[in-house]
Parts: C-alpha cells; sequence; structure tokens
C-alpha cells in the first residue's frame, strides 16, 4: 500500500471517529453533521446543529470541553469550531434520523414514531421523504420497515443533488438498529416540471388585447362611413314608379337587335 493511499485511509477514519464522538455528545442539541478544513493556523471544524445554545454551553464552557477532547484524543492541531445554525431543521435529513434513533432509543414504538416523523416532515414542506428502520425491531428475527410519502426520485442527477439523506443508529437490548431518512427538498427541479414565464404570457395577452381593440375600430368606422342618416332618409323618400328602366347592355347589342327586327 503506498504512503498516499494509506493517509487517505487513515483521514477517513479520523474523520468517521471524529464524527461518531460528536453525534453522541451532541444527540439532543440537534447534530447535522461536521466539517473540517485544514488552515494555516489550524483545523476549522464547523458543526450543524439545530440547538446552538446547547452546543456552546454557559460561558462557551461546553464548546471548550469539546475543543480539548479534540485536540487530545484525535490529534488535532489548534482545532477552531464554528457553530452554525440550521435554518430548517425538519428539512434536514441527518437531524430527523437522529431524532427518529432518539425516540427508538427511549422506548418509543417505531411505527408511531416513524410515522411522526413522516408527518414532520412532510407538514414542513417537503416533496417526498422516506424512512427505513432496518434491525430486530420487533421479534428475534430482522426485518426493514419502510415509511413513504410524497414524490421520491431514484436516480439520475435529482436523486444525486436533490435527495438529502442521514444516517443513524440505535442500540436495544435485541441488536443495532439502522436508520435511515431521505427527504427530497420541494425546491428541487424535475425534469417534467412545467412553468408558465408570466411576464410573457402578460405581455401575449396585451397585444392581442390591442389587436382586437384595433380590429373592433377599423370596423365601427367602416360601418358608419357606408351611409349617413340624411342619405338613408332621402333614399326612403325616392318612389319606386319614378325610378326608370336601365338596360346594363352595351350599344353594340341594341344595334343587332334593331337590325333583327327590320
Amino acid at each position: 500500500m503506498s504512503p498516499l493511499v494509506k493517509n487517505f485511509i487513515e483521514q477517513g477514519i479520523k474523520l468517521m471517529q471524529i464524527n461518531e464522538y460528536l453525534r453522541s455528545e451532541l444527540v439532543r442539541a440537534g447534530f447535522a453533521g461536521v466539517e473540517l478544513q485544514r488552515t494555516p493556523l489550524g483545523v476549522r471544524i464547523t458543526l450543524k446543529t439545530s440547538r446552538p445554545g446547547l452546543v456552546i454551553g454557559k460561558g462557551g464552557k461546553r464548546i471548550q470541553e469539546i475543543t480539548d477532547v479534540l485536540q487530545e484524543r484525535f490529534d488535532l492541531e489548534m482545532p477552531q469550531i464554528e457553530v452554525e445554525e440550521v435554518a430548517e431543521p425538519d428539512l434536514d435529513a441527518q437531524i430527523m434520523a437522529e431524532r427518529l434513533a432518539y425516540s427508538l432509543d427511549r422506548g418509543r414504538h417505531y411505527r408511531r414514531a416513524g410515522y411522526y416523523i413522516l408527518r414532520k416532515v412532510m407538514d414542513a414542506g417537503a416533496r417526498g421523504v422516506e424512512i427505513i428502520v432496518s434491525g430486530k425491531v420487533t421479534s428475534q428475527r430482522a426485518r426493514v420497515q419502510i415509511f413513504r410519502a410524497g414524490t421520491m426520485s431514484k436516480s439520475g442527477q435529482t436523486a444525486q443533488e436533490g435527495v438529502d439523506k442521514g444516517v443513524a443508529q440505535c442500540i436495544q437490548k435485541s441488536g443495532v438498529l439502522g436508520i435511515i431518512v431521505k427527504i427530497m427538498r420541494a425546491d428541487v427541479k424535475m425534469g417534467d416540471d412545467v412553468k408558465i414565464k408570466e411576464d410573457l404570457l402578460v405581455k401575449a395577452q396585451v397585444a392581442e388585447e390591442a389587436k382586437l381593440a384595433k380590429t373592433r375600430a377599423d370596423y365601427v368606422i367602416e360601418e358608419e362611413g357606408v351611409l349617413s342618416e340624411d342619405e338613408r332618409k332621402l333614399l326612403d323618400e325616392v318612389d319606386e314608379e319614378d325610378t326608370s328602366e336601365i338596360s346594363l347592355s352595351s350599344d353594340k347589342e341594341d344595334d343587332h337587335k334593331e337590325s333583327d327586327k327590320e
């Protein structure tokens, strides 16, 4: 194994251990994940949580304890912890997975807990949600229980970019329960979505109404220009007997008729 591959594996294992430690310590604070970034001054650690007050503690005591543990146990150089609050915790898959694991750990029935999380996510405005609970749920035989609601994309770019995934574990007497929560946000653009451009529609309607109004105005002008009221009165006064018969035939036809008579 090359040194580069070995270093890559060690960094991945360390990140997993840090994630597990923070998850166990901040289970009640709505832990949603951690991001590590190396800087010239040390390691910047960003904690995502729904309750930053529990992470920081009174006078920053709690955050200082976590900093000391990360520096001593995981050999991080000058860790700088930043706490980031999750704007919508009900739409964060990791937070909801941790909530479900916490409910199951306290002895709540898995169906009631699963449907509660399902309704919570859908009421927050998600397009779809899928919850998977696997393990020895009610008996000594392991099985998988799935809760679904709404629309969930399974493959393609939409599934990769628009579906948030959270994983948690719950340790019980019968064994370990694995929990997977997938949330599809409402702002995800689907391939078959139809969006009407309101501004172009309004412009087209205004143009059609202008054409229709112009056509009506031209029609009214032509109708009024055919005969005036005085001309109609004169035509009504003219007696039909006074009008003489007008021949439409030409002079040549009249000459032929006279020669035939002779």
